[in-house]
C-alpha cells in the first residue's frame, strides 16, 4: 500500500473519547487510496491498572472537565459512581482485547465503532468495562456473534495480539494517546500527538502529503504549529 493512517488509541483514554467525533469526521474526508489502521497503545493495562481511589477519581474529574471544555464530550454521573465501586480497578486491557477481537471478527471500521460505543457506555452510562458481558453486548451491536466474540476475547492468542499492538506503539515512539500518524513511502508524519480538531487533522495531512511528495498544495502552516500543545493520556495520566 502506498499510504496509511495509523491511529494509536486506548478505549478508556479520556482525550481519545474527546477526539472521537473529530476523528470520524476526518476519516470521512479521506481519499479511498489511504488505508486506515487502529492499534491499542496500552494506557493502564493489567498489572499497570490504577486503583480508583479518591485521589485518582479527583484527578480524572479534572481531566474530564478539560475534555468537556475542549470537545463538548460529556461524562455522566454514572461513570463517577462506577469509579466509587469498592476495589474498582481502572484496567484498560479488557477493553483493548475486546477491540482487537472485533477487528479480527469484523473489520477495522467496526473496531473504531466498537471503541466509540464502549466509550459512551463507560463514560456516560457508567457500564463496567471489566465485565465481559458488557463488552459482549457492545460487540453484538457491531454485528459480531456473541459466542464467537467471547471465545476470541478469552483466547490467549488474542491477548498476545493485543500486547503486540502495545509493542508496536512503543516501537514507533508513541507514549501518549490519541496519536495519528500518516505513513507514506516507509516514512511517518505526525498528524496529531494528543487531541486535535478535524480541521487541524486535515491541514496536517495536507502538509504530510506535500512532505512525502504527494499532492503538492498550500496549507495553513500557522494552524499546524498551533497543534503542538499536547492534550493526551499516557501512563502517567491525562492532561489537565
Amino acid at each position: 500500500m502506498s499510504s496509511q493512517i495509523l491511529y494509536v488509541t486506548d478505549p478508556l483514554c479520556l482525550w481519545c473519547y474527546g477526539m472521537a467525533p473529530d476523528l470520524e469526521a476526518f476519516y470521512a474526508t479521506l481519499p479511498s487510496d489511504i488505508y486506515c489502521e487502529t492499534i491499542n497503545g496500552g494506557l493502564f493495562p493489567a498489572k499497570n491498572a490504577r486503583v480508583a481511589d479518591k485521589s485518582f477519581r479527583n484527578y480524572l474529574k479534572g481531566a474530564a472537565q478539560q475534555v468537556t471544555e475542549y470537545t463538548g464530550q460529556i461524562f455522566g454521573d454514572s461513570f463517577w459512581s462506577l469509579l466509587e465501586t469498592p476495589n474498582f480497578r481502572y484496567d484498560t486491557e479488557p477493553s483493548a482485547r475486546a477491540s482487537v477481537a472485533i477487528k479480527h471478527l469484523l473489520n477495522e471500521a467496526s473496531m473504531r465503532s466498537f471503541i466509540h460505543d464502549l466509550q459512551r457506555a463507560v463514560f456516560i452510562e457508567g457500564k463496567n468495562p471489566n465485565d465481559t458481558e458488557v463488552l459482549a453486548d457492545i460487540a453484538v451491536q457491531q454485528g459480531a456473534d456473541r459466542e464467537g466474540f467471547v471465545t476470541l476475547f478469552n483466547d490467549s492468542k488474542n491477548t498476545i495480539e493485543t500486547h503486540k499492538e502495545y509493542m508496536q506503539a512503543k516501537q514507533i515512539g508513541v507514549t501518549g494517546f490519541p496519536a495519528v500518524i500518516y505513513i507514506a513511502n516507509n516514512k511517518g508524519y505526525s498528524l496529531a500527538t494528543g487531541y486535535s480538531r478535524k480541521d487541524m487533522l486535515i491541514n496536517n495531512l495536507l502538509w504530510a502529503r506535500k512532505e512525502a511528495g504527494q499532492t503538492p498544495i498550500d496549507i495553513n502552516k500557522d494552524l499546524f504549529r498551533k497543534n503542538s500543545a499536547t492534550l493526551s493520556c499516557d501512563s502517567n495520566g491525562c492532561s489537565v
